[in-house]
């Protein structure tokens, strides 16, 4: 090294001293100035006290913090803090960011508490609503660079050593306390290992959390193993709108390159005997012995998208599946899924319990593939393209099991729900007065509601796909459910067969009945139509059509002419609101006139009805008394339709 080199070492040498002693000299007052103005900025921002008892450097690199509280005005304490040690990075804080190699924190306690509509810790959630905004219209950072930027901050975060004690977690609400408690978590920079005490409102766990990561290749894996024989929920979940689930174990592994433009991102999951609760899903517990899953996603700047293999298995079963989210003005769904099960068995034996109740000893041979290819470009939903199969291959039943699918075939005891209350039983059968055989029901009537609620029904296999597209389609344009999808095939089903609980489980179910009645021809169409017309609701309490005809217009379901006929179809979708199709003056609704002559057009062009037949005067009807002074209580809305026609709208 020539003497010039040398000269310029000992500069710059001189220089990084004279800085690091400037810095180790304003140090304190730097953290003195920065703790007063976070007090003002919580203050102000929050309308909440921020306590530090005492903040000191001790040593070199040693910052400690004793006695932190944050209380927010007329409120519980949110969060407390004992004590705080971390050992900074001087070479990281020369260049300005401050970095931790250690962080030791103990007495670390955080408190959530609701009571009715007040709590201690939703404005500590409120984002700023200018950046928010800005942030959401803001698509010239790309998803890719979203996502390596939270990553970033996971790998510097287990980019340090870490020692958690006495970590106190809970949430309460009203008068039910839930907790989560750390004796001691220890991370070494590769490995961690944890005791966890759970406690929700049905009891007390005890689990072990074990771990490796490797932050500076994006690794991480984490176990999470139930010790204690008692399965109660996990806590804090519960609290939430009912939801509960709780498993034995669980293992999870990430990955992610965030150097690479298009980020890939690996997830592997497992679960053993997965337990979950909640109304939406189904009333009883559904448990899942084992389940699986591997996600391989890739990040670019405008979409999210997966690669091979990516699959979810339950017990058995395993689904393998693509798909693409793309964002922008051309932006899009796209999911094609499947599994292919030589052993058709497989799949009843993967229906998890609490869930199919129908399937319970169902026996099956052969074999059965599904396959679903569904794209649903955000600017033209109406250019839908879903096609959903599910095909058999040698495929029989040996034992229908529980399901009893073919008591339609004989009389059989209906009750009529209201939602989830029972509203009355009755035989559906010629032992039913007020039964009605096909043969003795108004052709007007039939073609009517075939018109109205499924075209198709004499014709299909229990589905209508492109009913299903266009509900799709009007559901994601409106940004809500205004429309149905369903057969008289599905809906049947369900009504016969299923609760009036709108769970997921019950669609599921239902779909798969349907498909095993339709295919196996277990049940003719035409006692499928004779049995729909004589148990649906037709009004508050008329059930069949032998009530209704009677209930309406006192005369039997023969005589129905065509007007009666369209009135009596428009009310299958709302049973409870057909006032909806009177005027203030007692007189037809306009949109009850629309609705008798869409229906009636689209009889006489399906040369269902002679054109002559039409009465566009649309003469009065003669209703009973009965059903003049009936007052109308709250829709059940228990039928599904291929069209909902809401009060005063009329759906082409």
């Amino acid at each position: 090294m020539n003497s010039k080199n040398k000269k310029r070492l000992v500069i710059l040498f001189s220089i990084v001293t004279i800085l690091i002693i400037i810095v180790f000299a304003i140090r304190q007052p730097i953290l003195n100035y920065v703790i007063e103005k976070a007090k003002v900025k919580v203050k102000q921002k929050f309308n909440a006290t921020l306590v530090v008892g005492n903040a000191e450097f001790k040593g070199i690199r040693e910052l400690c913090i004793d006695d932190v509280a944050l209380i927010p005005s007329n409120s519980d304490t949110l969060f407390t803090l004992k004590h705080l040690s971390a050992k900074i990075r001087l070479s990281k804080l020369l260049v300005g960011k401050v970095t931790t190699r250690s962080l030791v924190a103990q007495g670390v306690s955080i408190t959530l508490v609701k009571k009715d509509s007040i709590d201690n810790y939703s404005i500590f959630l409120k984002s700023d609503s200018k950046k928010e905004d800005q942030s959401v219209k803001d698509n010239s950072i790309g998803l890719n660079e979203r996502f390596a930027s939270v990553y970033e901050k996971i790998n510097d975060l287990f980019n340090e050593e870490i020692t958690l004690e006495n970590f106190h977690l809970s949430y309460q609400k009203n008068d039910v306390v839930e907790s989560l408690d750390l004796p001691l978590l220890n991370f070494d920079g590769e490995k961690f290992n944890s005791s966890l005490v759970m406690n929700s409102k049905e009891g007390k766990s005890d689990w072990q959390i074990v771990g490796t990561a490797n932050a500076s290749e994006g690794e991480y894996d984490f176990s999470m193993v139930r010790k204690s024989s008692n399965v109660v929920a996990l806590p804090f979940v519960d609290l939430y709108d009912g939801f509960k689930f709780c498993f034995d174990k669980a293992n999870i592994k990430l990955k992610a390159d965030i150097s690479e433009n298009n980020v890939p991102f690996s997830v592997i999951f497992s679960m053993d005997n997965f337990l979950v609760n909640h109304w939406r899903i189904s009333p009883e517990n559904v448990v899942i012995p084992a389940m699986a899953a591997q996600f391989n996603l890739n990040f670019s700047e405008d979409s999210v998208y997966t690669a091979s293999p990516t699959f979810f298995s339950v017990n058995k079963l395993l689904v393998n599946f693509q798909t693409t989210y793309a964002r922008g003005k051309k932006g899009y769904l796209t999911l094609n899924a499947g599994f292919d099960a030589p052993q058709a068995q497989s799949l009843f034996d993967a229906l998890p319990s609490g869930m199919f109740s129908s399937f319970v000893g169902f026996k099956a041979n052969g074999g059965l593939a599904y396959s679903l290819r569904f794209h649903l470009p955000f600017d033209k939903p109406d250019l839908l393209d879903f096609d959903s199969k599910l095909t058999p291959s040698k495929f029989s039943v040996t034992s229908w099991g529980n399901g009893g699918f073919t008591k339609m075939n004989t009389s059989f005891s209906f009750t009529a729900m209201d939602g989830s209350r029972p509203v009355r039983s009755f035989l559906v059968g010629p032992e039913n007065p007020s039964f009605v055989p096909l043969a003795g029901i108004s052709p007007y009537l039939q073609n009517c509601v075939l018109t109205s609620e499924d075209p198709s029904f004499f014709n299909h296999g229990g589905f209508v796909e492109e009913a299903f597209k266009q509900s799709i389609a009007t559901n994601f344009k409106k940004g809500r459910f205004v429309r149905g999808g369903s057969t008289i095939s599905m809906q049947l089903v369900k009504n016969v067969f299923l609760s009036r609980n709108k769970t997921i489980a019950r669609k599921l179910e239902e779909v798969l009945i349907v498909w095993l009645i339709e295919r196996n021809r277990l049940v003719s169409k035409e006692r499928m139509f004779e049995v729909y017309l004589n148990i649906i609701e037709w009004g508050p309490n008329v059930y069949g059509i032998g009530e209704a005809s009677n209930y309406y217009f006192e005369k039997p379901a023969s005589a129905l002419n065509l007007q009666e006929s369209c009135f009596l179809s428009s009310i299958i979708p709302h049973p409870k609101y057909y006032k909806s199709a009177f005027d203030s003056t007692g007189a037809f609704s306009n949109s009850m006139k629309n609705y008798y002559k869409m229906i009636a057009n689209r009889l006489v062009t399906r040369e269902k009805i002679a054109a002559a037949e039409v009465d566009t005067n649309f003469l009065p009807m003669h209703f009973s008394q009965a059903c003049k002074n009936y007052l109308m209580p709250p829709d059940t809305l228990v039928i599904d339709s291929l069209e909902v026609i809401e009060p005063l709208e009329i759906v082409e």
